[in-house]
Order: structure tokens, then sequence, then C-alpha cells
């Protein structure tokens, strides 16, 4: 029995969701999913250009080659003469941390309860602490742009279901006036338990 089946039978058993099995994947079928640079590119390009046309990010054209040996960069606007890739334009412009890497970034930022530092993110991923510090805030960035469904600006028709949420510390050690703050919430409609 090889040991990608034996996760899956061993996952499998567990009956109930909690703190310790949550839908999605781990670091292993990350790194199945992303074995190389190649790969990372593509999906971004993927996620880019969805329907395979890429249009250049400086005049919006869509007459574009490719580059023969991706120096300086993948692709060239035939109409404007410049040179891009699937960086330009998004939270990855201007930076020469890998593909691969900002995908294992981005999968650190949305895994982890509580966040990431970017002091684990220079350990994990072998850059300095300023790259690393430099791609929390582009990711954050983008998740705050791209958030708008919570600022009051959308109406949101669905169910919206919060999972955890982690506020504050122990009420011991907190000072004297923090200490015990009440929270009143009011309900539109009765709340059912079954």
């Amino acid at each position: 029995m090889n040991y990608i089946r034996y996760l899956d039978i061993k996952r499998n058993k567990q009956k109930s969701p909690g703190k310790s099995f949550r839908k999605g994947i781990n670091i292993l079928e990350l790194f199945e999913m992303f074995p190389n640079e190649e790969t990372a590119r593509n999906w971004f390009e993927e996620l880019r250009w969805p329907d395979g046309e890429r249009d250049c990010p400086h005049c919006q054209s869509i007459n574009i080659r490719e580059v023969k040996n991706s120096r300086p960069q993948p692709y060239q606007c035939s109409d404007c003469k410049k040179f891009f890739s699937a960086k330009v334009g998004s939270i990855m412009h201007g930076s020469r941390i890998s593909y691969q890497k900002w995908v294992i970034a981005i999968y650190f930022y949305v895994t982890n309860l509580k966040g990431v530092s970017s002091m684990k993110l220079h350990r994990d991923l072998g850059i300095t602490q300023k790259s690393a510090w430099y791609m929390l805030h582009r990711i954050r960035q983008a998740y705050e742009e791209a958030s708008d469904m919570f600022d009051g600006t959308v109406e949101v028709d669905e169910t919206v279901e919060v999972d955890e949420t982690y506020m504050g510390g122990l009420e011991k050690n907190k000072h004297k006036d923090k200490n015990f703050v009440k929270v009143e919430v009011q309900l539109e409609r009765p709340l059912l338990l079954e």
C-alpha cells in the first residue's frame, strides 16, 4: 500500500470536523501540485489569462510573441515592444522571487489561523527577512483590495459562516480597566437550537 493511499485511509477515519481536520490541501499536496518553477509559472499564467489569450499589461494589445530564452522576460508585445511576464501588474511586480516561493508564501498566509510572520517565512523559504516582509505586505494588500465583500459596500444574500476567531488574551493577563468587556448581541430573528 503506497503512502498517499495510507494518508487517505487515515484521513477518512476522522468522522467529525474540528481543529485537527479541515478541508483543503496539506503541504505535501502543495508540493505535488507545484513540484517545480515551471508548474507554478503555468498556474499563475492560467489565473492571469484564463482564456489563454495573453494581453500586454502596458498597452493591452493582444499582438504578443514568446521570447525564445525568456530573457529578460518570457513575452514581448509586438506593438509597444515591451517585455512582460505574469508578474507584471500583479502583487509580484518587480520581484525576483520565484513563482514557486510565491505559491508557498500564499499557502502559508491563508492556512495559518493567526497569520505568518516574516521571520518564519524567511526561514521556511530561504529568503531574506526583508523579502519575506515585502511578500507578506503585498499578499495582505491583495486580500485587502479583494475583500470588498465585508466593507459594507456589497450586499450579501448568502449566509456568511465564521469558523474560528482569536480575540484578546486571558482575562488574568489584562490590565485592570481592560478586564471583562461585556458585549450585547441583538438577534433580529429568534435563535433556533436543534
